[in-house]
């Protein structure tokens, strides 16, 4: 299946080779469409207009909704809409916080290989409160470490936090393994950001209480990110930030907070994010959904490794070599030419874009030695033939 063809980016520019969708994912014309024609058509601000566009809005906001708790088999008034994934994380953290959920002496249990965004707001939590940070490392099949899990997972541990899928090692964990030996009393926070574009996460079977993803490596707008937050926890927790439509009263006194997740989403929402996720849900679902792009991306997979398996002696591929539990994500370094930054221009000025760098997982690359890599990402829009360019393209650098 060739679904190229339903991204206009690669009609206007034929010779591009996009290889960079895990830094964010190219956009179909049915998203593109799909914004132009609601802004076009029935634009309007939600929640308080009485006019038939505002309604229309309003429906279309709570549609999206809708889909995307569907995707991940939630309830759509467990859904909350943020500005982007690492707003989400910073929302929580504070929130968790200013509800007594993490307080001074508690710890959080993270992976070693988070990205940032998932660990600088709870390093920031943690200085100003007094909350312990500890590591989770990954085994020599770079899942996580049961075995240091364990000997981690103390009485005063609140909180896990886990990605799905690594940024860097493109493993995809086995967060229901760890989700299994929690207490009540210990909240699971799974950054799906990475794990969504790929393949099907249900939240039901992962036992998670929060749930974390983007929308712009979903195919939708930047600006749109997305919070699962399990009922009872939503209930429990007080938002760190409050005007606008989160507020059910407000007095000269004092104010009186929505009592639905609307009270975490203060302000004029990102509507036409909304929208734009809804329309790339939708297109997913018309190509037969993760069904087809697993199929298809594991194909790809298959045929990236046998060619980095070509030059084992020139290019080292890091982490796992293997096609079982991973995505179509390469994290690579070549010995022969350490500058990984000097690595990515020199592909870029061949019209082939990939990452390179520490890829927000500095911990990561301090924890085993190594100053960063470059970064090569599939997505369903990409094809064998853009995977061949790529491969003539570096022996082409290194010779």
């Amino acid at each position: 299946m060739n679904y190229k063809k339903d991204f206009p980016l690669f009609t206007k520019q034929p010779d591009l080779i996009y290889l960079d969708s895990a830094a964010t994912a190219q956009k179909p014309s049915v998203v593109i469409d799909g914004m132009k024609d609601f802004m076009e058509n029935s634009y309007a601000n939600i929640h308080r207009g009485a006019y038939e566009i505002s309604e229309q809005s309003e429906e279309m906001y709570e549609a999206s909704k809708r889909a995307f708790a569907s995707l991940i088999n939630a309830h759509h008034s467990e859904i909350i809409y943020t500005y982007n994934a690492t707003y989400a994380f910073n929302i929580l953290v504070q929130s968790l916080t200013l509800s007594g959920k993490l307080k001074a002496g508690d710890k959080i249990l993270l992976g070693i290989a988070e990205h940032h965004a998932n660990i600088v707001p709870r390093q920031m939590t943690s200085k100003l409160e007094g909350i312990e940070i500890e590591w989770i490392n990954i085994d020599e099949k770079y899942d996580l470490d049961e075995v240091d899990f364990e000997k981690k997972y103390s009485d005063n541990v609140k909180v896990v936090s886990l990605s799905m899928v690594s940024n860097v090692t493109w493993k995809i964990y086995d967060i229901k393994k760890i989700s299994q030996k929690l207490r009540d009393d210990t909240l699971l926070i799974v950054d799906a950001s990475q794990a969504l574009p790929h393949i099907a996460v249900d939240v039901k079977k992962i036992w998670c209480d929060a749930l974390i993803a983007t929308g712009h490596k979903m195919m939708a707008d930047t600006g749109i990110g997305m919070l699962y937050l399990g009922k009872e926890l939503n209930e429990q927790l007080t938002p760190a930030i409050g005007w606008g439509g989160s507020i059910e009263d407000v007095s000269t006194d004092n104010y009186k907070l929505k009592k639905s997740e609307e009270k975490f989403e203060p302000g004029t929402p990102h509507i036409i994010g909304a929208v734009s996720l809804l329309k790339a849900i939708e297109y997913m679902n018309k190509i037969w959904g993760y069904q087809a792009i697993e199929q298809y991306e594991s194909t790809l997979v298959q045929y990236a490794l046998e060619q980095f398996a070509k030059r084992k002696d020139k290019i080292t591929l890091l982490w796992p070599t293997t096609a079982e539990d991973r995505i179509g994500v390469f994290s690579f370094v070549i010995p022969s030419f350490p500058n990984h930054i000097q690595l990515g221009e020199r592909m870029a000025q061949k019209n082939i874009c990939i990452r390179c760098g520490g890829h927000c997982t500095h911990p990561f690359f301090q924890h085993i030695e190594k100053n960063g890599a470059c970064r090569m990402s599939l997505y369903l829009y990409n094809t064998v033939d853009d995977i061949d360019k790529f491969f003539v393209a570096v022996d082409e650098i290194i010779g």
